[in-house]
């Protein structure tokens, strides 16, 4: 089967996450995504396990990728990326606004020799207002958009950040549903275009409690339940009174509390009356099967180490092995894109920095062994390890 973007070149400038993730999809969907990355390089190279000098943060956000570094300051690195992009469909980065158009490779300058461009810039704060200017990494976005806070307020804690860098995820994502919107428009019309993706607005956008602070009321979610049980720690999406009801129904817990027992009794006894039933399953086996007659959704509190073994994750082969480039293998997250007549997934693993040079300009620019080894010797692009012909 063919990948759904088979033959698409993209030029990735991007760098950590809010960009590196898109591009990513876009690898595992079909595309040519090459990665530019500068001589001191993305930082998630320092983040993680490191194998073969790549370390699992790395691996994760560019495996299937194909990498050059191109010092952007260098003599001749404004006409080498408008060769580049001349025969690149897509363009990415997520510089603070204004860095490209003062490198000279902004939209601007770029789509004078492909018209018909597509660029995607992420930023913290969008590239015009009064916060334009601002760096920003996810957290940062998280706690202008109220998610420390609502998270603090949710758990009766003091505000915190989120496990996960969901103001870069968000940003990627949006950026991408853009980019395909664009590209199919293109397909229509012919005409390039210029996305401005700003994490504080996809982050705002995705936020589906925001409602609740716009309505100046209260979040009215439930106060949901995780229980401590012999065989593992479990999670349940409702309250414990429709909790003790199901059980109570559907599954024979008799009601322990005497008909004068006040409500506060009544709720003490009922919730240890639930923590008893659940306890008294032999295994999380007898304990799933019970659930299932509750039909009330549910999930285990694992700890991230052990995901390998949950069931629909190994079910659908979301974790995969690819060449950790030291002679053996490294688990990365698989692509969650399944379709009935094309293929997806991740093509290999994340390279080293300007690993594909010769391969790249050799393919895209038609250059020789010859004028790439003359590239390296005036320092216009570099390699960390030995490429083939170089």
């Amino acid at each position: 089967m063919d990948y759904p973007l088979a033959g698409i070149k993209v030029l990735d400038f991007s760098r950590v996450v809010a960009g590196p993730f898109a591009s990513r999809i876009l690898a595992d969907l079909g595309a040519d995504v090459v990665k530019v990355e500068p001589p001191d390089g993305d930082t998630t190279r320092i983040h993680g396990r490191k194998i073969a000098d790549l370390t699992g943060f790395f691996h994760h956000q560019n495996a299937g990728k194909r990498n050059i570094c191109i010092d952007l300051q260098a003599e001749g690195a404004v006409e080498l990326v408008k060769a580049l992009a001349a025969r690149a469909d897509i363009v990415m980065e997520n510089y603070r606004p204004g860095v490209m158009q003062r490198l000279g490779i902004g939209y601007e300058m770029l789509s004078q020799v492909k018209p018909d461009l597509i660029m995607l810039s992420i930023s913290g704060y969008g590239q015009e207002g009064p916060e334009a200017h601002r760096p920003a990494y996810a957290p940062v976005v998280h706690a202008d958009a109220g998610l420390m806070h609502h998270l603090g307020e949710r758990n009766q804690t003091e505000a915190g950040d989120l496990p996960l860098s969901i103001g870069d995820t968000n940003a990627s994502l949006h950026g991408l549903v853009a980019v395909l919107s664009a590209l199919h428009l293109r397909n229509q019309t012919g005409a390039g275009q210029y996305i401005d993706m700003a994490m504080m607005d996809a982050t705002f956008f995705t936020d589906d409690r925001a409602h609740f602070a716009l309505d100046g009321i209260p979040d009215t979610l439930p106060d949901c339940p995780i229980l401590d049980l012999p065989f593992g720690k479990y999670f349940f999406a409702t309250d414990m009174k429709l909790l003790f009801r199901r059980l109570n129904r559907r599954a024979g817990l008799e009601d322990p509390t005497p008909d004068v027992a006040d409500l506060a009794t009544k709720i003490r006894l009922r919730e240890q009356a639930i923590i008893d039933h659940f306890s008294a399953c032999s295994g999380a086996d007898e304990f799933s099967a019970l659930m299932d007659t509750l039909d009330i959704p549910w999930g285990e509190v694992r700890e991230p180490r052990d995901l390998h073994q949950q069931p629909t994750l190994a079910h659908r082969n979301m974790i995969v092995n690819v060449d950790d480039r030291a002679g053996g293998e490294r688990p990365v997250p698989q692509s969650p894109y399944r379709f009935s007549n094309a293929a997806s997934g991740v093509k290999g693993p994340a390279a080293h920095r300007g690993e594909h040079n010769q391969t790249v300009l050799n393919d895209w620019l038609a250059m020789t062994v010859d004028e790439v080894r003359a590239m390296r010797r005036s320092g216009l692009i570099k390699a960390d390890i030995p490429t083939t012909g170089e």
